[in-house]
């Protein structure tokens, strides 16, 4: 069997503690790196065509934008990844507005999942799944979807133990 881990992450300025800070390596690209890292996984990157920006408010406002209107942004480099080489996929995103950056939804719209076990993970500033879960489960029908792992930005460095618990380590 082979596993991925797929992810999604923004670089730039994002909330920790209630602060802006700037970050030169998104928290769930940290995450993802360890996971893949424990697991001999592939890493894949999901990127927007179009950049998310820098500035924490701007992102903000562009997320509930693309939230309120269920846009789909386009993936840089459109389809490029033959999902049907993994049985297990591991898929990492922050927590925008309760749940998974549009750009995520993208991807999961893009693949056909059947068959695939997906184990979820996330970042944010409040270290919830908000409504994501739900969403996921009613874009990935087929898909046996594991308990997910939700830490905190604040915790990313420190989250090796339960890491290791997540991908069955501990």
């Amino acid at each position: 069997m082979k596993t991925l881990v797929a992810y999604f992450s923004h670089v730039g300025e994002n909330l920790q503690n209630n602060e802006i800070v700037e970050l030169k390596k998104g928290n769930t690209e940290v995450v993802a790196e360890k996971i893949a890292a424990l697991t001999g996984a592939d890493l894949y990157k999901i990127e927007e065509d179009e950049p998310y920006p820098f500035k924490y408010e701007d992102c903000l406002r562009r997320a509930r934008r693309e939230d309120e209107n269920n846009e789909h942004p386009a993936m840089k480099g459109g389809v490029r990844l033959n999902i049907d080489d993994y049985d297990q996929i591991y898929i990492g995103f922050p927590i925008w507005y309760r749940t998974y950056p549009r750009v995520v939804a993208t991807f999961l719209e893009t693949y056909d999942f059947s068959g695939k076990t997906v184990y979820p993970f996330c970042t944010n500033d409040e270290g919830t799944f908000g409504i994501s879960l739900l969403e996921m489960q009613g874009v990935l029908k087929g898909a046996e979807i594991t308990d997910g792992l939700a830490i905190r930005g604040v915790d990313v460095n420190d989250s090796d133990g339960r890491i290791r618990s997540f991908v069955g380590l501990l």
